[in-house]
């Protein structure tokens, strides 16, 4: 850790304090709200298909080619006559997860401070649910994605759960397996809510979670039936709301605080601490090309830092709030490659910029805000806005080549 940041942060005690109390109260606020909003959801695709929660929290899913709506394949439904017809969970957040031929998501919603939850795994080849038991219902909020582990199963954090204030939250893991005669294998209560994915090291046997308290966690997630999961915990100075990142065996993730952390789960100490001046809800993006991690805030800041050391190699800001994770990739424009970030304002376009030297090279115009993360599938770069649509671009001009409506398949006017 640079010892100058570290002092300043020390200095800063009260007022970060302050500051995480009153983060955490903003954003609990916000996610109990009466109707919880969908159309944050990024695509994944299996190569055949591209699957999506749309604004209803209905699971569907894309001919990856002809971008097909398949009306015959989504979840959660109900049957009219011999069709089936959606009804949904209220809001998907996280990305669909695709593995061994079944698509794993979760979502819920609210009335007042009342959740109902599910999660759920649906066939590829059939549309049907894959678990013979059934989704998995539960009370509480579903906000980040599903994470699958080497060892079966499926992790995800969760709000109070039942009509229960405390614990506040809770780290759940599923049994992947079809057949499971127990679908919960076991669960971890934690000190605030999870609003953001999990991550997991699958050589150390170890998930990493991060609350609304303020608190990382390490968990063990080897099988069996353990008296203590819990490894270590770590208090950062503000609310944890965002993805936690584990990468080549460091941790990295930012705090309404304001800050971005890189910590050593061996250690369980911080090797650096970056002030970003807002705060940090996306996730940091690993650049291994250039050694670098990109860091992005709600106020709009792009920080590229040295992945090692925390130091600042340059800083852009955009109009809006960076909730979205930005896409880093390759474009290729009149033979020449160029390594872009694409980031999503909040509000609308995403913004192409020059991982180089922070400087904005294009655009691509969506005409509505846009929180979700966008996702290079099949050479097009797609984006989900909060009208509802799925668009998709070419990478290399930033130019709209189609859209469509999710809610029921109809193109975009």
């Amino acid at each position: 850790m640079n010892p100058a940041r570290g002092a300043r942060h020390l200095q800063r005690g009260t007022a970060a304090l302050l500051l995480a109390v009153l983060s955490a109260i903003s954003l609990t606020a916000c996610l109990n709200d009466l109707t919880p909003q969908g159309r944050w959801s990024a695509p994944a695709s299996d190569g055949n298909f591209i699957y999506i929660g749309n604004l209803d929290g209905v699971l569907v899913r894309l001919d990856a080619v002809s971008h097909a709506y398949d009306v015959n394949w989504l979840y959660p439904y109900e049957l009219d006559g011999v069709r089936k017809k959606p009804n949904g969970l209220g809001a998907i957040y996280g990305a669909p997860i695709i593995q061994d031929g079944a698509v794993y998501a979760a979502g819920y919603t609210c009335t007042g401070s009342n959740c109902d939850g599910e999660v759920f795994a649906v066939s590829t080849e059939s549309g049907g649910i894959s678990w013979n038991s059934g989704g998995f219902r539960i009370r509480t909020k579903l906000v980040g994605q599903v994470k699958p582990t080497d060892n079966g199963l499926l992790l995800i954090g969760t709000g109070p759960v039942d009509d229960e204030r405390d614990p506040p939250g809770y780290l759940y893991a599923f049994s992947a397996d079809p057949n499971a005669g127990r679908r919960v294998e076991w669960r971890v209560p934690l000190d605030g809510e999870v609003w953001g994915e999990v991550a997991v090291d699958n050589t150390t046997s170890t998930a990493y979670v991060g609350t609304s308290a303020g608190t990382l966690y390490a968990i063990n997630i080897s099988e069996g039936d353990l008296s203590e999961r819990v490894k270590w915990q770590y208090a950062s100075e503000g609310a944890i709301t965002g993805n936690i990142i584990f990468h080549d065996g460091a941790i990295y993730f930012g705090d309404l605080a304001s800050n971005f952390y890189r910590l050593n789960p061996r250690s369980q100490s911080i090797d650096w601490q970056f002030d970003a001046e807002a705060w940090v809800w996306a996730e940091g993006i690993p650049d291994d090309q250039k050694g670098t991690i990109y860091v992005s805030t709600l106020g709009g800041h792009i920080y590229a830092l040295n992945i090692g050391s925390g130091d600042l190699i340059w800083s852009a800001k955009i109009d809006g709030q960076i909730i979205g994770a930005p896409l880093l990739f390759d474009r290729i424009r009149n033979e020449f490659t160029q390594r872009v970030l694409a980031v999503p304002s909040g509000i609308e376009d995403v913004h192409v910029i020059n991982v180089n030297d922070g400087q904005i090279i294009g655009t691509f115009p969506t005409d509505s805000a846009v929180k979700s993360a966008p996702v290079l599938i099949n050479d097009f770069v797609y984006i989900h806005t909060l009208d509802g649509q799925l668009k998709w671009y070419s990478p290399s001009d930033q130019t709209l080549q189609g859209c469509v409506a999710l809610k029921d398949g109809g193109r975009c006017e």
